[in-house]
């Protein structure tokens, strides 16, 4: 059983399919036809009941509706008399006679045949009578039995007809309101004024002052309006005739300037809402451009002040956040570097020692051990060293010797120096380094340290057998070394996220290293004023170190 099923109402299916809307007026039409049929005939077999003189007065109607008279009244049409003949009375009475039967089956028929249509047709016709209050209701109703008090004291046949149509159609409303309605006499007038009273108070300060103000003005230009009005009829009835209809007309004119005056100081305050609200949208813009300083300065008496007052409390909120995070983050830092100050102590004993056990006499086997003791123990340093690195460089106590180098020559040397490197990983390194000199104003020793962990990078996690092309280019005054390798792992994080400290590419960790090469490199590239940055395209890695040359000269390649 599907237990997400609903119900679909007649009047949601009516509007799904509005090819059949004209079908179903048409066969809720030929229903109130028969209905007002039906109660004619009752309230005609009625008041034959009631009295029995008026079958005369019914006669003569079939007459008429027949288009003729008895046969023993005389017309006089022109001027003649004429006597009817009875077989020509019964021609015409049994030809209208039945058109109005047809007329009735055919309605019948299209009340049946469109049935479903005059459903979904007669919820729609529900759902708009849901919307009247049930005091009008209630009031149309007791109107209807006054006017038929006064047409039963009348006694007029022709109003009688009418009362028991409009009697009939009224119930029929009336049936068809209660049985798909279920909130008849729920929707009233107190219900809805209790209902809008709490959406007021549910409402921010501000929608309750612009809707107070809106319906203020709305109530003074009508006000203004019916003075006018009322005090031109009184001026023209009270004023002598000499100067009255210039007198009165003042009222007029009086009342629409204080329409124009009203109108225009709506305008004005709507107007400095909107100054208000530019206020607001300026300090959100620089509070997004990491400007925690920005304060507005709308005045108490604006419409906005609440809303000015809560931004600048989350204003307030946002930067207390930040500082506290700042605080914890150089914490965190803090605690890293005097841990890796306190390890580099003892580690440097022990690779003391491990490089004095080298040096005397030892079996195969110890002397292995020693080996693999030595490599581990070096790499533990490069990571102490990394840590503490990392660690002041994200601080700012980085100390840094800045001087103009020419970044391609500082490029060659690091190759030439990780030469052993690069043979091991079995990489085809493409250089493409030109001869001009490019000037840039770094550190030598950071800016090799950030060449040397992208390449080892390299060496680390690319594709066995491929490629790495390495090229420098100098464009708008601009120095820009690049680095592309395909991965032999899947790239899962974009470019942000892999210059994170201890974050690595091989997430199964089958490789070497730290996760702190490139967040080195590019905490150390933006300590010298220069711009680092990671792209990823599928496993394409690509590192970008960016640095303006000297004077901003541009050299051409």
């Amino acid at each position: 059983m599907d237990t997400n099923s609903r119900s679909i109402d007649p009047g949601e299916r009516f509007r799904s399919r509005p090819s059949n809307a004209f079908k179903g007026l048409i066969s809720w039409l030929c229903l109130l036809f028969i209905l007002c049929a039906v109660s004619l005939l009752l309230v005609f077999a009625v008041m034959v009941l009631v009295s029995p003189g008026v079958t005369e007065y019914a006669t003569d109607s079939v007459h008429e509706f027949a288009g003729s008279v008895p046969p023993y009244l005389e017309q006089f049409p022109g001027g003649d008399i004429v006597r009817e003949e009875a077989t020509d009375l019964a021609y015409e009475y049994g030809v209208k006679i039945a058109s109005a039967i047809a007329v009735l089956l055919t309605a019948l028929i299209l009340v049946f045949a469109f049935r479903q249509d005059r459903r979904a047709f007669e919820a729609v016709v529900a759902r708009w009578l849901g919307w009247i209050w049930m005091e009008i209701k209630l009031l149309v109703i007791v109107c209807f039995g006054v006017f038929l008090a006064v047409v039963i004291s009348m006694r007029t046949p022709p109003l009688i007809f009418t009362a028991g149509v409009l009697g009939v159609l009224l119930l029929y409303l009336l049936c068809l309101d209660v049985g798909r309605n279920r909130r008849f006499f729920g929707h009233n007038i107190i219900h809805s004024v209790l209902l809008r009273v709490n959406d007021f108070h549910s409402m921010t300060t501000f929608q309750q002052r612009a809707l107070r103000r809106a319906y203020s003005v709305s109530v003074m230009c009508a006000a203004l309006a019916l003075f006018g009005l009322f005090g031109y009829g009184l001026l023209v009835n009270v004023l002598p005739s000499p100067h009255r209809d210039k007198l009165a007309l003042t009222v007029p004119f009086i009342a629409v300037v204080g329409v124009i005056g009203t109108v225009w100081w709506y305008i004005l305050s709507l107007k400095r809402d909107l100054r208000d609200w530019n206020l607001l949208m300026d300090q959100i813009t620089e509070m997004y451009g990491g400007n925690l300083d920005a304060v507005n300065h709308v005045p108490p008496t604006s419409n906005l002040y609440d809303c000015a007052m809560q931004l600048n409390m989350i204003r307030t909120g946002v930067q207390k956040a930040v500082e506290e995070g700042t605080k914890a983050d150089r914490t965190k830092i803090e605690l890293i570097t005097n841990v890796s100050h306190d390890i580099k102590t003892p580690l440097t004993s022990v690779i003391s020692y491990v490089e004095l056990l080298k040096k005397e006499e030892l079996t195969p086997a110890a002397r292995d051990y020693v080996e693999v003791l030595s490599q581990k123990t070096q790499r533990l340093s490069v990571i102490v060293q990394d840590v503490f690195e990392v660690s002041k460089a994200a601080t700012g106590n980085i100390s840094l010797n800045l001087e103009d180098l020419d970044v391609g020559r500082l490029l060659k040397q690091t190759f030439v120096e990780m030469e052993e490197v690069i043979e091991r990983s079995k990489l085809q390194f493409r250089v493409d380094i030109p001869d001009t000199p490019m000037l840039v104003h770094a550190d030598g020793q950071r800016m090799y340290r950030v060449f040397q962990n992208l390449i080892r990078n390299c060496t680390q996690y690319s594709l066995e057998g491929s490629r790495v092309y390495v090229s420098l280019v100098a464009q708008s005054g601009v120095a820009s070394v690049s680095i592309r390798n395909i991965s032999k792992t899947e790239i899962t994080m974009n470019g942000e996220d892999l210059t994170a400290r201890f974050v690595r590419g091989d997430q199964n960790r089958t490789t070497e290293g730290s996760g702190l090469g490139l967040s080195i490199a590019k905490s150390f590239t933006e300590a010298c004023g220069g711009r680092f940055f990671v792209r990823t395209d599928g496993d394409l890695f690509v590192a970008t170190v960016q640095f303006p040359l000297v004077g901003g000269e541009q050299v051409q390649i």
